[in-house]
């Protein structure tokens, strides 16, 4: 086989030519199409969670008469401390963006890194690593976050947890416990989580329980670095809800997709347990070369199944809102980063070995890189022909030369990554690169912003289409849907988020039912709210505005408009 790629290299022509392109360079291709890939998202999604918060730490007087406002002191993240600091020297959108294309950056490097560190001799492990990160891998379970397509606190978290596990693997105690101790405090609950996978190697590995006098020192290290976001999180955690199973009711209707696995579909599981079964075959088999590798795996892969049964017993069992509140089915996005790498790693491995089978491996290696994004699964048919067409398998990809996937990998990622940024702009969901927020919810943002006082209360529909506007006009909002996030931080909520959806006419207390269709619910009940129910609600809430469309039948009168839709004074 090496004969043939010798042969074949020696007959000149620019298919065969085989060049040793630096990782950085293509790194550098990656992180740009990237962007183009992914879209950068601004104010979208957690960004109404977020940037209140980012706005009320330097300005405790927004938001009055806001319950949810009341609950951001309890978000436990200490990036957007940092972030709202940093938005005294710099204009919060350009320093978003900034931020963005740091992450996304750091993501790559430290999924390379991890990827080098099982392979350190590779330079096609760093290279699929890389590609698998900037495809935004989907997690399996608990609707997670790996990889994220704007700037927010878990996909900060993960490249900490990643180049934590790349310092676990290499024994370096002190830099594993700051990279963790930085993830805690980006997101403190995929920071528990990673500390039970880590704990449980210590536990259970040789190696590190003989190392103990270093490990309990990196561990002190971590708790004092960590301290920040420790107690955020306390002080969240005692903040209990009055009805336990009210607040159970709450979130199977709110956060079902994050915390109720025995209500999800049942393929999911079936794609977990297929991948967990994989990784463990493949590094099983691999046990005589990979031994730490192998010990490793297999006490992360038994921890990722425990934390399943955790997610089932917590809600099922004993419905206990401390349990639930740790989202433990999320907690196997730790376990997908590192399966992933993992598999591509020992992959490359191979093929830069010369083993036989290298047409299976070349498959096995991009169904590693492609398995986790089902949108781009028709592009794995196409690989599919480069594969079983010999006279491309043989001159475009040089039979499975590693110099030669990495360099075909890359640019089938580049120009994939053009066409989804195209499809993207004909499409009319954004740019090549920036996706802004709804004109029209910007548009109205901005009015309320300019126009009105910063106690002006505002009633908009609850539905999804209205949760940033509380981020973009700066001014209290009655209530939005996306406001029950605030419940998983601040249990206390529960009763105040219910009451102002119920008095609305949307009764959350009737379970699960009430979570189908449940935008075209919420725009049936608003739409449906006449001038004598909101002088009720304006004498009990002190509502000041109300958003409603053009055609909306009012004596109220009419102070803007913008699409289809106007803003009237309560008066």
């Amino acid at each position: 086989m090496s004969t043939m790629l010798t042969s074949n290299k020696n007959r000149g022509g620019l298919l065969l030519k085989d060049p040793d392109i630096p990782v950085w360079a293509y790194g550098f291709v990656i992180y740009i199409a990237s962007l183009f890939f992914s879209g950068y998202y601004v104010f979208v999604a957690n960004h109404c969670l977020q940037i209140p918060l980012v706005y009320w730490l330097n300005d405790h007087s927004i938001y009055p008469n806001d319950p949810f406002a009341a609950t951001l002191p309890y978000y436990a993240s200490m990036l957007w401390r940092v972030v709202a600091w940093l938005a005294r020297l710099i204009s919060l959108k350009p320093l978003l963006f900034i931020l963005f294309l740091l992450e996304r950056a750091f993501v790559l490097y430290a999924a390379a890194g991890l990827a080098s560190t099982i392979a350190p001799k590779s330079k096609l492990a760093p290279v699929a690593a890389m590609i698998l990160f900037a495809l935004i891998p989907k997690p399996i379970l608990g609707n997670g976050t790996i990889v994220q397509i704007y700037f927010e606190q878990t996909g900060m978290s993960i490249p900490f947890i990643l180049l934590a596990m790349a310092a676990f693997y290499k024994n370096r105690q002190y830099l594993w416990a700051i990279w963790l101790a930085l993830a805690f405090n980006m997101n403190s609950l995929y920071g528990a989580h990673a500390v039970v996978y880590f704990g449980a190697v210590m536990m259970v590995y040789p190696l590190y329980r003989r190392e103990w006098k270093k490990w309990l020192a990196a561990i002190g290290l971590f708790v004092v670095v960590a301290s920040p976001a420790i107690f955020y999180t306390a002080q969240a955690f005692i903040r209990e809800s009055s009805d336990s199973d009210l607040w159970i009711i709450a979130n199977q209707v709110r956060s079902l997709h994050h915390l109720f696995p025995l209500f999800w579909d049942k393929r999911v599981f079936l794609k977990f347990f297929t991948l967990l079964f994989i990784v463990i075959a493949v590094i099983w088999q691999k046990k005589g070369e990979q031994k730490q590798l192998y010990k490793i795996g297999i006490v992360w892969a038994g921890v990722s199944v425990l934390w399943l049964l955790y997610a089932f017993i917590g809600t099922a069992v004993f419905e206990s809102p401390s349990m639930v509140i740790m989202q433990p089915a999320r907690a196997t996005d730790f376990w997908y980063a590192f399966a992933g790498i993992t598999l591509i790693s020992l992959c490359a491995i191979d093929l830069e070995k010369g083993v036989q089978l290298r047409r299976f491996l070349t498959i096995i290696l991009l169904a590693c890189i492609f398995f986790w994004n089902p949108v781009i699964l028709p592009y794995i048919l196409i690989g599919l022909i480069f594969l079983l067409w010999e006279p491309l398998w043989k001159y475009v990809l040089l039979e499975g030369s590693p110099k030669r996937l990495s360099l075909v990998l890359v640019t089938i990622f580049f120009f994939l990554s053009l066409n989804t940024a195209r499809d993207r702009v004909l499409s009319g969901g954004g740019g090549y690169v920036f996706v802004p927020p709804d004109r029209q919810v910007t548009e109205l943002g901005d009015w309320a912003k300019e126009s009105t006082k910063k106690d002006a209360v505002f009633l908009v529909n609850p539905g999804t289409m209205w949760g940033n506007f509380r981020l973009l006009s700066k001014r209290p909002v009655y209530v939005t849907w996306k406001d029950g996030s605030a419940l998983l931080w601040d249990r206390s909520y529960t009763d105040i988020w219910i009451e102002r959806l119920q008095d609305l006419g949307y009764d959350i207390t009737r379970g699960r039912d009430m979570r189908s269709n449940r935008d075209e619910k919420l725009d049936d009940v608003y739409n449906s709210l006449t001038d004598d129910f909101i002088v009720d609600m304006k004498l009990k809430y002190k509502l000041d505005y109300w958003v409603v469309e053009l055609d909306h039948q009012s004596s109220y009168p009419v102070v803007y408009k913008t699409g289809k839709f106007k803003v009237l004074e309560i008066r």
